[in-house]
């Protein structure tokens, strides 16, 4: 591809633009590596990173972009592992790193809007400044943004009470890939500062009638079609979402000889009590992070952790009863420094990347009850290879079931087998009625059951109409 680096540095600025080889290497990977044999079949390095600073500059981009038949993939930190920020085409990086903004609070309406390249990290120390936290955010939460978990969907801490990251988004503002600046849902902003106001109701003018034509609802009703879809509908660029008051955190954790003790133990507590945050750690997983800890006490254990988040009051009854249930379950209740320990762990489950020291991701959301069976039949799989497993669980009476399988990506034929091996574990899914845990580059073919036959049926309809020649991260969804 032929880069004009003059005109796209008249766009976004001289200095948020780079063709160096070096620095579009790194903003085409996200945690894992490729195989070699992934190169023959798609273009995975980018021609140009950009990184604009505003919504005007990011409209002028695309426009360029849709001029010159140039894909563009938004990204954030690229801190999830399904390659929905990889290109495939090459094309243009929009990193939404330069907008990370926080553009209104306010506490009576529960709620806050930013930019989307903003951290959670530094979201959350915002918040928390004021007294408030967040109802669900991610495990990477120290690097992922805003805008790269509200694309792409999932579980995270939080979710046990409050669901998955969806059902927090009150509102969001995207460029399409037309160039057009739309609003869905509620977005909250102070209207004396809103510059894009008259471009916003052009835009939502022309989208509702595309809405209207697919048989859908306004815009304000179809937040589902730019969340979760990895920017393939359009650019994330600001997102208002739910807040909640930062009460009493209580942190604990239960050690167990098995699986099927866990699973009974989270099942009954669950029954009775929502935790803010549940987690589960398998004998793999454990052994290694004792390894890298030196904490040998738990080492081979199977672990339930997460916290609490409620008044002193309802927090007393809370913890007795997971106490209770877990000493019922033969499990061990651990003492208040080791659940602090695993409640300060959860910000960092990429620890175990050392044994690595290249990581293949294999995730599924599956029902609650299942997880032994799944745990015994990727062990069997995945018995000649060296692995990390891990889950968090929802509110909904399921769970993510995370499978690090960890290898050594200059052992080229070793690390293909085991990228090969991460699909046969996602494929499990189906087979105990669960569903692979995200879509991105990796799960295509799952696509369909992932987001519902009339819902995928909705996206493929309105990706036609948005963007007809597929420049927005093309291949996704």
């Amino acid at each position: 591809m032929t880069v004009d680096d003059l005109r796209i540095g008249d766009i976004v600025g001289a200095d948020n633009v780079s063709t160096t080889p070096e620095t579009c290497m790194i903003y085409s990977k996200d945690v894992t590596s490729l195989p070699d044999l992934v190169h023959q079949i798609i273009s995975p390095r980018f021609d140009v990173v950009t990184k604009p600073v505003d919504v005007p500059s990011l409209q002028n981009l695309i426009l360029f972009a849709i001029e010159k038949g140039i894909p563009v993939v938004p990204r954030g930190n690229g801190t999830s592992g399904w390659g929905g920020a990889i290109p495939t085409r090459g094309g243009f990086c929009i990193s939404l790193s330069g907008m990370s903004e926080i553009l209104y609070f306010n506490e009576f309406e529960s709620a806050v809007t930013v930019e989307t390249g903003i951290t959670w990290r530094d979201l959350l120390t915002f918040l928390e400044r004021l007294g408030y936290t967040l109802p669900v955010y991610p495990s990477s939460a120290t690097a992922a943004t805003v805008g790269g978990f509200v694309a792409s969907g999932g579980l995270g801490i939080g979710s046990t009470h409050n669901g998955d990251i969806l059902k927090q988004v009150l509102g969001i503002e995207a460029v399409l890939p037309n160039g057009k600046i739309v609003r869905l849902g509620n977005v909250l902003l102070d209207s004396k500062n809103d510059i894009l106001k008259e471009k916003v109701e052009e835009g939502n003018e022309w989208l509702s009638m595309q809405l209207s034509a697919a048989g859908l609802g306004t815009p304000e009703q179809e937040t589902r079609l730019f969340t979760g879809t990895y920017g393939t509908l359009g650019i994330i660029t600001k997102v208002t979402l739910k807040i909640i008051p930062n009460l009493q955190l209580i942190p604990f954790a239960c050690a167990f000889e098995n699986m099927t003790h866990l699973v009974k133990t989270a099942s009954r507590i669950l029954s009775i009590v929502k935790p803010y945050y549940m987690r589960f750690l398998t004998d793999e997983y454990t052994s290694k992070l004792s390894d890298l800890k030196k904490y040998e006490n738990e080492s081979g254990m199977y672990i339930l952790t997460g916290a609490l988040l409620d008044t002193i009051y309802n927090n007393e009854d809370n913890i007795e009863i997971i106490e209770t249930t877990s000493n019922e379950e033969n499990g061990t209740v651990l003492n208040e420094k080791r659940a602090l320990y695993y409640w300060n762990e959860r910000l960092y489950p990429l620890r175990i990347k050392r044994h690595g020291p290249s990581l293949i991701p294999a995730e599924m959301l599956a029902p609650l009850e299942m997880l032994p069976e799944i745990l015994k039949k990727t062990k069997k799989e995945l018995r000649n290879s060296k692995v990390a497993i891990e889950g968090m669980l929802s509110n909904d009476g399921t769970a993510s079931f995370m499978v690090w399988i960890l290898d050594d990506e200059r052992k080229k034929f070793s690390f293909t087998i085991g990228w090969y091996r991460s699909f046969q574990i996602a494929a499990l899914a189906e087979r105990f009625g669960g569903l692979p845990y995200a879509i991105g580059l990796w799960n295509g073919r799952h696509a369909r059951k992932y987001y519902g036959n009339d819902s995928y049926n909705d996206l493929k309809a309105m990706k036609k109409k948005l963007d007809p020649n597929e420049i927005m991260n093309p291949v996704k969804v």
